[in-house]
């Protein structure tokens, strides 16, 4: 008995003078390591696998990470190479993030490092540069059918808002004519309608070229798609997406033009149309023609 009391006297003795050295040398974080309290080696550095520009003010980021942080701080540089910090919380979503109320048209620089429970950091990552669009669709339409013999027409058309996503100041329109010949054009005018008149293809007075020049006709070419397309603009305007958007297109006399065009759901779309008028006159439906829920020649309005 007298001797197993004595090798647990002698155990007890020798703890203390064990863990009282390490503690002393390496504090009590390396004693954490020494007695396996911490997972060693420590978690790696995040990377970023991509920053991609979602839309003019948007940029989506995505990134890979070991261990379990509390949370994860990013630092934003614009070109101006002001850095911004911004955290994302560890909870879901983590990855992909959109870093959102960015400038259009603008690359930033992004890195990132994991923060724990105890405060402690990973190193930064490697930077990334992602970029904003100038330029967003707000309306798309895939376009169907023919339409033929339209030189000398004017085609009003009416988007009505809830096609339209999102507002802008600047244009950019995507044209298509149809697959057996081509269309040309002599002027382009964007507006909202007139809210004091009754005729809902009435514009406002501040009608906006996108395209005016008789002499030397816009020319949409024949097929559908084109590729490239062809991209009209930009032009600034201030497009309201809680209005309708008027779109009208005089046609040159000749030769013939053909365009393409598609059907909508009733409320989404619909156009007037006249031979031997021009898009700016007024009023409107005096001798225009109902041409029904449709779109012609958009294939794509964007926005920036």
């Amino acid at each position: 008995m007298a001797e197993w009391l004595t090798e647990w006297l002698i155990l007890l003795l020798l703890v203390p003078a064990i863990v009282v050295p390490v503690v002393l040398l390496v504090g009590f974080a390396g004693c954490d390591r020494v007695f396996g309290l911490q997972s060693f080696p420590p978690p790696q550095t995040p990377i970023i696998e991509s920053a991609v520009g979602k839309s003019v003010s948007v940029i989506t980021l995505t990134w890979t990470w070991t261990g379990a942080p509390q949370k994860f701080e990013f630092e934003r540089t614009n070109p101006d190479s002001t850095t911004t910090p911004f955290e994302v919380p560890n909870d879901v979503p983590r990855s992909p993030f959109d870093d959102t109320g960015l400038t259009a048209a603008t690359s930033f620089q992004y890195r990132v490092r994991s923060v724990f429970s105890d405060g402690s950091t990973t190193d930064w990552s490697a930077s990334v540069t992602g970029t904003t669009l100038s330029f967003e669709p707000t309306f798309t339409q895939t376009l169907t059918s023919d339409g033929v013999n339209w030189q000398g027409f004017t085609l009003v058309q009416r988007i009505e808002p809830g096609r339209l996503f999102r507002s802008g100041t600047q244009v950019l329109l995507t044209l298509h004519a149809s697959s057996t010949r081509e269309a040309l054009v002599d002027r382009i005018y964007i507006s909202k309608p007139d809210p004091a008149a009754a005729d809902p293809y009435q514009p406002d007075t501040d009608l906006t070229a996108v395209y005016d020049n008789s002499s030397s006709p816009l020319v949409v070419p024949k097929n559908t798609p084109q590729t490239p397309p062809l991209v009209v603009g930009p032009v600034n305007y201030n497009l309201d997406r809680t209005q309708p958007l008027l779109i009208a297109f005089d046609f040159h006399a000749s030769p013939e033009s053909d365009v393409a065009l598609a059907t909508v759901a009733t409320g989404e779309a619909s156009a007037y149309f006249i031979q031997g008028s021009e898009a700016s006159s007024h009023p409107r439906s005096t001798g225009y023609t109902l041409a029904g829920s449709r779109v012609y020649l958009i294939e794509k309005i964007e926005l920036g």
